[in-house]
């Protein structure tokens, strides 16, 4: 399946670069950014960045299935990935109650 269009990575490529960056020495955390490095490939118009993130996952899904890289740097790149997440859903949050608040805020000084 083709995740981008722009720069026509496939799901193959991804889980070829994902195996790749896993594998090395001091692996790097597979974002779609690291991989789209590796793979020599720019995101244009990043709408393919959550269906990258959805094939990153589903490679190391396989590869960990398929043992073809280390249970270990595997869980520890999930665990990274998963305090990213959660960092970025606290920003959004306090972004959000914080437009709610600042909407709060000018309404009460137009009726004032």
């Amino acid at each position: 399946m083709i995740v981008c269009s722009c720069a026509v990575i496939s799901c193959r490529d991804i889980e070829q670069a994902v195996a790749e960056l896993m594998c090395a020495p001091n692996a790097l955390l597979p974002t779609p950014g690291a991989v789209f490095r590796h793979l020599n490939k720019r995101m244009n118009c990043c709408t393919c960045a959550p269906v990258a993130v959805e094939a990153i996952y589903a490679a190391m899904d396989r590869l960990q299935h398929d043992t073809r890289v280390c249970p270990y740097a595997l869980a520890e790149a999930r665990n990274k990935l998963a305090r990213i997440e959660q960092r970025r859903a606290r920003r959004e949050h306090v972004t959000a109650r914080h437009t709610a608040q600042m909407h709060l805020y000018r309404r009460t000084q137009r009726v004032a």
